[in-house]
């Protein structure tokens, strides 16, 4: 099976070019993952917002990236703002990822990253704590680590929330995708809550790999101009504590300040028993 890579990329978006081709440099992978020049909400839409024009812009960029690949190929879609992990190559490759196709045939999207439903951070933090062993090791040097052993390959459905950063797209799934995307009556819905409703109905079936194997910086800032806003879509604080899990289940380090963390984390309790059950848990989890 040929393996297809593009990384989404606005024209003025110079400093994220740079930063994502050195990692692609360093990875070996700019020979087949390639920019997508990602249409711009600034210049193009149908709304009258720049907000709303960008949201649908970067659905579009998606859209077409998907669009545009060969039927027959799996397709690799990275947003710009990604830090690439050293395992990354380990699975994004044609052997790996063809193998995962033909154990999973109705697959149409396999996440690299995502933010999750929060009550999933207990299952998704102990998984990468299975496949980086070394996080548990004191001597261990900060590479090491973060070095995996594998990754987990789990149901997406209940898991995955938001975000279209790091994901691959099969043969399947391009039908299935391209097909959707033309049905979708709705031009302002963001590309990554679409994923999220078709796969909640059933309409997409996803998976996705524990650990993370590209994601963005905690405080990555978006290029569509969400200040412009009364709202945002997602409280500040809830957004920060989702990065900041999402920065724990990366494959890699996960670069968050201490102290900032401190300032986020709540002294909110439960109730008895389920501070007991949480306790249980992390005794299982020792065992295991």
């Amino acid at each position: 099976m040929r393996l297809e890579g593009v990384y989404i990329n606005l024209e003025r978006s110079k400093e994220r070019r740079h930063s994502i081709e050195r990692q692609l440099h360093d990875l070996g992978c700019e020979d087949w993952i390639k920019r997508f020049a990602a249409v711009d909400g600034s210049t193009r839409g149908p709304f009258v917002g720049v907000v709303e024009n960008s949201v649908w812009a970067c659905r579009q960029s998606h859209t077409e990236a998907i669009a545009d690949s060969d039927d027959s190929s799996a397709l690799l879609i990275l947003e710009d703002d990604v830090e690439i992990s050293r395992s990354f190559s380990k699975i994004a490759n044609p052997a790996t990822l063809s193998e995962f196709i033909a154990r999973h045939p109705t697959c149409d999207i396999l996440f690299l990253d995502c933010c999750s439903f929060y009550a999933q951070a207990p299952f998704l933090l102990s998984l990468s704590e299975i496949q980086m062993k070394n996080r548990m090791r004191g001597d261990a040097s900060e590479e090491d680590r973060h070095a995996l052993s594998g990754v987990s390959i789990i149901d997406a459905r209940g898991i995955f929330a938001y975000c279209s950063a790091c994901y691959v797209v099969t043969p399947k799934g391009k039908q299935t995708l391209r097909q959707l995307f033309s049905e979708e009556p709705d031009p302002g819905i963001a590309v990554d809550i679409l994923y999220r409703d078709w796969i909640s109905s059933g309409r997409v079936m996803a998976n996705l790999t524990v650990p993370f194997l590209a994601t963005p910086s905690f405080r990555n800032v978006s290029t569509i101009p969400y200040e412009k806003l009364d709202y945002l879509p997602v409280g500040e604080r809830e957004g920060l504590l989702a990065n900041a899990i999402r920065r724990l289940l990366f494959a890699g380090d996960h670069r968050l300040d201490m102290t900032e963390m401190a300032a986020l984390i709540s002294d909110a309790e439960g109730s008895p028993e389920y501070e007991l059950g949480m306790k249980l848990y992390q005794s299982c989890r020792a065992m295991a």
